[in-house]
């Protein structure tokens, strides 16, 4: 095959849309896991499914030596969980995932908490594919629950949306995105857009989201603040959880607005924040769900207001 060829086969391939799954194995020198999009079932008698994995990966290793796998099928907010997964030169983790809640079943596996669907395996073989192997697990468990998935397509993350195609809404945060980086937007303006965005979207989703879906908010709080020390994560962790409040929202231009400003934030927040500042928005983040739980929108608009004053000042912005 040519490299022209090569290059073809690479972009037809891309244009496939698949789930986004993580592949993890807990073995004697820790928990260890990496995101895979080619996941497919098997065979129903026996239930095999199969993943395809490098032959460079670690992981092939470790599942070796453990003898079982699980694979997590993420949902559509779980974006985060797949680029932590996706990142190279990782350790096994004797403790576990550090920003990455998880429970076992039957093989001892890590499972992804929050996950769409779930299959716990033994090892039933593995197969050479050219550079990868082909990795087929008989399922020992499995489950999941309602909910939609988090999409590869096209190099980047999906989610499926019922108000708008996420690709679309993608494409639009995305080419605000490049806007703010040519126009150099620094901590002051952010600030000042979040502050004419975020209340509107906080006071949107109180009324419009039920209660019981505020959980996932809760997580990422609590997750965010077991990393309070690690500036990368907890600021991924932050943003979800204002993309979170975002999403449930149902305002699409809004929710677009806020995406945009992601990688300015992230920038700024990574230079001017400290564990202390972390643990202020922790706090901050709290309250904020608290209001929202309670579906008054004047209060969770008041609330979030409060929260960015905070921020700003911690921030020593302005």
């Amino acid at each position: 095959m040519t490299q022209d060829s090569g290059h073809a086969f690479r972009h037809a391939a891309g244009h496939f849309a698949s789930g986004v799954t993580v592949v993890t194995t807990r073995a004697l020198a820790g928990a260890y896991g990496i995101t895979v999009s080619s996941f497919a079932s098997l065979s129903l008698n026996p239930l095999l499914i199969t993943v395809s994995i490098k032959q460079s990966s670690p992981l092939l290793g470790h599942v070796r030596s453990a003898a079982a796998f699980a694979v997590s099928v993420l949902a559509s907010d779980q974006q985060q969980v797949a680029e932590y997964f996706a990142t190279g030169g990782r350790a096994p983790q004797p403790g576990g995932f550090a920003t990455v809640p998880t429970t076992t079943r039957q093989t001892g596996a890590p499972i992804i908490d929050g996950c769409l669907s779930w299959f716990d395996c033994a090892v039933e073989d593995l197969i050479p594919g050219g550079d990868h192997e082909i990795l087929v697990g008989r399922v020992a468990a499995a489950g999941g629950r309602t909910g939609e998935p988090l999409v590869y397509w096209a190099g980047g993350y999906r989610a499926l949306s019922a108000d708008m195609p996420s690709d679309r809404l993608a494409n639009v945060s995305d080419g605000l995105a490049v806007a703010y980086h040519l126009l150099d937007v620094g901590p002051e303006e952010m600030l000042d857009a979040q502050y004419s965005v975020e209340p509107a979207l906080a006071a949107f989703a109180a009324t419009r989201t039920p209660a019981a879906e505020w959980d996932r908010l809760a997580e990422l709080v609590d997750q965010s603040e077991q990393v309070i020390e690690l500036p990368d994560e907890f600021n991924q962790l932050a943003l979800a959880f204002h993309s979170a409040i975002a999403e449930a929202s149902r305002n699409r231009v809004l929710q677009a607005t806020l995406a945009s400003l992601g990688q300015v934030q992230s920038i700024h927040y990574r230079d001017r924040g400290s564990p202390d500042t972390a643990r202020a928005a922790v706090e901050g983040h709290r309250r904020l769900l608290a209001v929202l739980r309670s579906g008054d929108a004047a209060a969770a608009r008041q609330e979030m207001r409060r929260h960015l004053d905070a921020v700003r000042g911690h921030l020593q912005i302005g």
